[in-house]
């Protein structure tokens, strides 16, 4: 993954904007407090339901660390937030970097599939990764990724 790939240029929230913090977050047992932090800072910086353009990852550094160049933490969230399908890779930006989308819920395996082609290499690329929970979740998530036996059968 290169940096490119961590740079969010724009967010779209998909999900109910009635709901300000969705309870299955709060209630996630697999994210940390940061992670979820930084899950309503995104959501915030998205403006409800409309795309909105940040002007770099050190916007989003400042709001959680009061340190516009702590990167390499952010990215490790924001890379956990991804393997859990809270947040989603769309695509590139008008502008040339990264497309989000943050999610109300765990989005499914195939809606994230189809949003984001490169997920399963995320997933292949955080198997090997140095934070442990990150290794973990990546693992867990790879055999998922399989297509299944009985649709190979057919």
């Amino acid at each position: 993954m290169s940096s490119h790939d961590h740079e969010i240029g724009a967010v779209l929230f998909f999900g109910n904007p009635m709901e300000v913090i969705p309870r299955r977050l709060i209630a996630a047992s697999t994210l940390t407090h940061e992670e979820k932090i930084c899950w309503m800072a995104v959501k915030v910086l998205s403006e409800h339901n409309r795309v909105h353009d940040l002007e770099t990852c050190s916007q989003l550094a400042q709001m959680l660390y009061n340190d516009p160049n702590r990167m390499e933490p952010l990215q490790d969230v924001l890379i956990k937030l991804r393997l859990g399908r809270w947040i989603t890779r769309c695509g590139e930006s008008v502008a040339g970097s990264s497309l989000y989308g943050i999610h109300d819920e765990v989005a499914s395996i195939k809606e994230v599939m189809r949003l984001d082609p490169d997920y399963p290499a995320l997933v292949d690329a955080s198997t090997q990764h140095e934070r442990e929970d990150i290794r973990q979740l990546a693992l867990a998530i790879q055999p998922q990724l399989l297509p299944s036996p009985v649709a190979d059968a057919g």
